[in-house]
């Protein structure tokens, strides 16, 4: 009875913590890159890897963006979100966009629109159709001394990534809007990867970080 009870522990143990590791990675996964490439001094010039065979042999999609950190202004709300940038159609190869457990239109990531998490738009009683404030850390000179840089934004569209944290820190801006809130330049946008088979990262990581020797490569495991 003894080896029955532990042997019966041990597995429903390891059953358990399997299908939380299991269930865990596919929600990190369908939110985030696989692997991120980002550009020390020189810009990644995108051309010249598109064609690589080891990276189109490794991956599904390839995404340009930028990314930045802002404080949402809105109904008698503060709240600090970390914001990242796309163009409308590397918006709809994300995985959770693809889902389709949205709400609005995810064509319409457009200027000056931005995609919200469901459990912010509940928090705060923010709905599509609503406009909101970005502060941004980057200053506006004026006379009297630097000002935060500030821009309005209409929620466009509601996203749900199933992990409440996602939907309550991360927020998504046109790809042009972002870079003109936060002062950034087209040649700072970093590289997302998307992997056919993103749990055997290691090995991929390894390929990717040969092809890009002068960039800075990371990982979801990292």
């Amino acid at each position: 009875i003894g080896i029955s009870l532990g042997v019966a522990v041990l597995i429903i143990v390891m059953s358990v913590m399997n299908g939380f590791r299991t269930e865990l990675a596919n929600k990190i996964l369908g939110f985030n890159a696989h692997i991120i490439v980002e550009p020390y001094t020189n810009p990644i010039d995108f051309s010249q890897f598109s064609n690589n065979e080891k990276l189109n042999g490794l991956s599904t999609d390839l995404i340009l963006t930028n990314s930045g950190e802002g404080v949402l202004i809105g109904k008698n709300t503060t709240k600090g979100l970390v914001l990242r940038g796309y163009s409308i159609d590397n918006f709809q190869k994300l995985k959770f966009i693809k889902k389709g457990d949205f709400i609005g239109n995810s064509m319409k990531l457009i200027e000056n629109g931005i995609s919200i998490g469901r459990n912010l738009s509940q928090d705060y009683n923010l709905n599509v159709g609503d406009k909101i404030s970005i502060m941004s850390t980057s200053g506006v000179q004026t006379i009297v001394g630097t000002f935060p840089k500030q821009e309005s934004f209409l929620i466009t569209s509601i996203f749900s990534s199933g992990l409440a944290d996602f939907d309550r820190n991360i927020a998504f801006l046109n790809i042009n809007s972002l870079e003109n809130l936060f002062d950034k330049e087209p040649s700072e946008r970093s590289l997302e990867i998307y992997l056919k088979n993103p749990l055997k990262i290691d090995s991929a990581k390894e390929t990717i970080q040969s092809i890009f020797t002068n960039q800075y490569v990371y990982s979801w495991a990292d």
